[in-house]
């Protein structure tokens, strides 16, 4: 007989079966046009005069979000840190670290009111962000400024105190990111220099027992780096999110600042022959639900390892490539000193190394809040036409090129592309990814 514990369905996933999906029914009148409803047209960023891009594929239709609608804003408190970790891009600056003054920030809440599709803030950026003196003032005045607004941190969790804790949720918090680079503390202690396994864990229980004494909702999620140190790690990160309390999981693989990092990646072979791309012009197989055992597990790794136009009940198992989530997803980014720049990756100045070869990434910045305000940067002529540009993604494919004095910078490419030239950014090939 059957021990009912061996088919007793897993929670979470029951739990996320019973989440709301809307479904409408919007009529079609008899020139063959409809109207969305007002929710939906929020949600696209859709103000009266936008162009909306549908896109057929698959043989499913999309409308995709207008891309110079702003839908999310990140803002990076400081680029200062309290700890010096393997994978920290960082390590390569050679600019000073700064904090965002509070008059700096009061003028970036000012201005949310401007911003009519706003639908989160996160506080993030190259630094850490509860390192920043005023962070719990600065979650609280964008809930005053933009009650509606979800307001998100991303944190390492070692200065979680008890303090900081019932502050942030006074504050109200709407989720905070933990990086947990592994999932015992002899993989996590040895990437996080400085910080201890054990002490960020019991640092988020706490949290989220507090959370849960105040009766104040909070979602936790994990930011988790991949690498060849710790991908072993993934097997326990069930019990990671059960410890912690997660509701999402995001994995990113490391950004290579060195040769040694490029040496731990764990996507060189994916960004060379374009694993999980949907490759127009080829074949495609579509699977079926199917157990994952000793008897499939070596078949789907056949086809996960070397066939790009994989399909499961006809949707694509694929990674965006060449295309830049950031300007597709309506996001802008302030810089602790008032630059506003496109994406993450320029923010800041840094070293990347593909191949063995050193390509420099230059910061790119298209206003500064000391002299305009973020409408104003938004709504310019220059900054539309990049969104426009880097929508179309027209850029060298510098990503899986042997290596040429173009790949140096993002300075220019062999496209004819000037500065800032994207097509070896590993955010645009789905390598490289943030919360």
């Amino acid at each position: 007989m059957r021990n009912p514990d061996e088919v007793k369905p897993d929670q979470a996933a029951v739990a996320a079966s019973a989440q709301p999906v809307l479904k409408l029914e919007v009529p079609v009148d008899r020139e063959g046009c409809f109207r969305l409803p007002p929710e939906i047209l929020e949600k696209l960023g859709a103000r009266p005069g936008a162009r909306l891009r549908v896109v057929h594929e698959n043989n499913q239709v999309l409308i995709e979000p207008d891309i110079h609608a702003l839908r999310r804003l990140y803002i990076e408190p400081t680029s200062g840190c309290n700890l010096k970790c393997q994978t920290c891009i960082r390590n390569t600056w050679n600019e000073s670290f700064g904090s965002m003054s509070l008059e700096l920030f009061e003028r970036v809440c000012q201005g949310l009111k401007e911003l009519p599709f706003l639908q989160s803030v996160m506080l993030a950026g190259f630094g850490e962000p509860l390192f920043h003196p005023e962070i719990v003032t600065m979650v609280h005045r964008l809930k005053e400024a933009a009650p509606a607004v979800a307001v998100e941190v991303t944190t390492n969790g070692t200065l979680l105190t008890e303090e900081m804790s019932r502050n942030l949720l006074s504050a109200r918090l709407d989720r905070l990111w933990v990086s947990f680079d592994g999932t015992s503390e002899t993989s996590f202690d040895d990437i996080r220099q400085g910080a201890s396994f054990r002490l960020v864990l019991e640092n988020v229980q706490r949290l989220r027992q507090l959370a849960t004494e105040t009766n104040r909702p909070l979602a936790i999620g994990i930011s988790f780096v991949v690498m060849r140190d710790n991908i072993d790690d993934i097997r326990n990160i069930e019990e990671l999110i059960r410890e912690v309390g997660a509701d999402r999981v995001l994995m990113s693989n490391v950004l290579p600042y060195t040769e040694d990092m490029e040496r731990k990646m764990l996507c060189l072979l994916a960004l060379t022959c374009e694993t999980f791309a949907n490759l127009p012009g080829k074949p495609q197989i579509s699977l079926p639900r199917l157990d994952i055992n000793y008897l499939t597990k070596e078949p789907i790794y056949h086809l996960l390892k070397g066939y790009q136009n994989l399909f499961m009940i006809n949707n694509a198992i694929s990674a965006p490539t060449r295309s830049c989530r950031f300007i597709k997803d309506g996001t802008t980014f302030i810089r602790w000193d008032g630059k506003v720049a496109p994406c993450m990756a320029l923010l800041h100045e840094h070293l990347t190394y593909l191949y063995g070869l050193e390509r420099r990434i230059k910061p790119y910045f298209l206003g500064d809040l000391n002299q305009q305000s973020l409408k104003e940067i938004w709504e310019s002529k220059d900054y539309a036409n990049f969104r426009e540009k880097v929508y179309q993604f027209d850029f060298s494919p510098c990503h899986i090129c042997g290596g040429c004095s173009y790949l140096e910078s993002n300075e220019e490419d062999c496209f004819g592309n000037t500065f800032p030239v994207c097509g070896g950014c590993l955010w645009a090939q789905g390598v490289i990814q943030c919360p």
